[in-house]
């Protein structure tokens, strides 16, 4: 004879009442995203000063790849050095906007 026995499943799970309208403004919330106004940005905790350690691919067409090859030689400069003088600045003022927008106000 068993030692043990098993419960037999719950016949009818108990389903939670659901508001539509709860749920609406529920998924409508996770689409933004609040910062308390005194967080900082995420990028605050590294030293921008470190030396790089990542790779990002970045996928280009035969024109914008012409576009670069022409500049970087056209400044006598690499391709690497190229983007990183031009697109850091673009991403600090693309962070710092979009991080501002989602600081949640004082009221």
């Amino acid at each position: 004879m068993a030692k043990f026995t098993l419960n037999p499943p719950n016949p009818t799970p108990i389903e939670p009442e659901i508001d539509p309208t709860a749920l609406e403004a529920f998924a409508a919330g996770a689409k933004e995203r609040r910062i308390a106004d005194e967080e900082l940005p995420p990028w605050e905790s590294f030293d921008p000063s470190d030396k790089p350690r990542y790779n990002v691919a970045i996928r280009l067409n035969d024109y914008q790849l012409a576009m670069m090859r022409y500049l970087a030689e056209a400044r006598d400069t690499s391709q690497h050095k190229l983007l990183q003088r031009h697109l850091i600045p673009i991403l600090k003022q693309l962070a710092l906007e979009e991080f501002e927008s989602n600081r949640v106000k004082p009221s």
